[in-house]
């Protein structure tokens, strides 16, 4: 094993509460430099990202180090890629993707902290320690360059973003026993499934506007859903629930079904087609539709409740909302976690240190 030591400097400069230039989105930064301290790479393997990793930086007048470890079961073993050509061909691919920049980790002295981060191109990610969650992003193109770190409520979400619940008429057999146990979370049964080790295969579909919205640039795309992919893990990580990306498919030709800006509309479309057409090619436990349409009103996100054994109703759909990755992950969680069975956050619900990712608005 191969480690390399870099001296302990966290930042060249600091620029606290200023900025050099406006970041699209988000109220206030700070202008930071990350520097990497220390780096593990097995000699076994040659890859341009390494295996572990930590970064110095500076959040709120505090010293932090970002302690990373590669998120190598980001994908599935049989991930697969879908586009279509011009003629409506569909095109399916296996990459052998050996190498990716995506981490998950926690800061250094705090056992409780959680970190989800892609080195791609310098650090852009999330960081949560001590009740506070931070954003980074790269304001430049490496590492070692300027850098915007601020806090989640920073970001700019006006009019208040709404996340909605879907009605539907499946619903699990009365005597399964996992309906009792969701009752109770202090129950010896609930304690015991949070335990365990789960397993959830997703697949992810971008919509044609989305695909427009980029440039038609696929290999964007895939980074941003990488992003997302691995926040979603970072949330569910506390549940011992492991979120995998089977297949990512996006629509380059046209969308397969008519899409409205009507959310309710979108899910039941997009749910039947998952059971009509894309369960018959590609195994999954859930489906998310991501759009680059503006859904109407103030909603963001929409998924059927407790309905992730279900062929036709497992599966949300996510509008594209912000720029930041972390933002859109988020709501992919929060209806994700309405197909897993979570119903909205009451007031009374308290977190704690911890992200309440059911509150109803985001």
């Amino acid at each position: 094993m191969k480690i390399l030591l870099l001296p302990a400097l966290f930042l060249l400069f600091l620029h606290q509460g200023s900025r050099s230039r406006e970041l699209p989105g988000v109220e206030s930064y700070e202008i930071v430099y990350p520097r990497k301290l220390r780096s593990v790479q097995k000699r076994s393997t040659q890859t341009k990202y390494v295996d572990k990793v930590e970064y110095g930086i500076r959040a709120n007048g505090q010293e932090v180090v970002l302690q990373l470890q590669k998120n190598k079961d980001l994908l599935g073993r049989d991930y697969t890629e879908t586009v279509y050509s011009d003629d409506g061909r569909q095109i399916t691919r296996t990459p052998r993707i050996k190498d990716h920049c995506f981490y998950e980790g926690h800061v250094q002295d705090d056992a409780e902290s959680t970190v989800s981060i892609s080195t791609c191109q310098g650090l852009s990610g999330y960081f949560e320690s001590r009740g506070q969650r931070y954003l980074i992003e790269p304001l430049g193109g490496w590492e070692g360059a300027e850098h915007a770190v601020y806090k989640y409520e920073a970001l700019k979400q006006e009019p208040i973003k709404t996340c909605g619940l879907a009605n539907n008429s499946w619903e699990q057999d009365s005597d399964d026993p996992t309906n009792d146990i969701f009752k109770s979370s202090n129950s010896p049964e609930m304690k015991e499934y949070l335990k365990a080790k789960k397993y959830l295969e997703l697949y992810i579909v971008a919509d044609n506007t989305l695909y427009q919205n980029h440039d038609k640039d696929v290999k964007a795309i895939r980074q941003r859903v990488f992003g997302i992919v691995n926040y979603v893990n970072t949330v569910y990580k506390a549940l011992n629930i492991h979120v995998a990306l089977v297949g990512l498919e996006v629509w380059t030709d046209g969308d397969k079904r008519p899409l409205s800006r009507n959310a309710g509309i979108t899910l039941d479309t997009f749910s039947k087609w998952r059971r009509s057409d894309l369960l018959k090619r590609k195994g999954n436990d859930n489906a998310q539709l991501i759009t680059g349409l503006n859904f109407e009103g103030t909603t963001i996100g929409l998924a059927f409740l407790k309905s992730i054994c279900s062929n036709l109703y497992s599966a949300g759909v996510i509008q594209d909302h912000s720029g930041n990755v972390i933002a859109v992950g988020a709501t992919l969680a929060h209806e994700l976690g309405h197909n897993l069975g979570m119903s909205h956050d009451t007031r009374a619900c308290a977190c704690g240190d911890s992200v309440c990712i059911m509150t109803d608005t985001v």
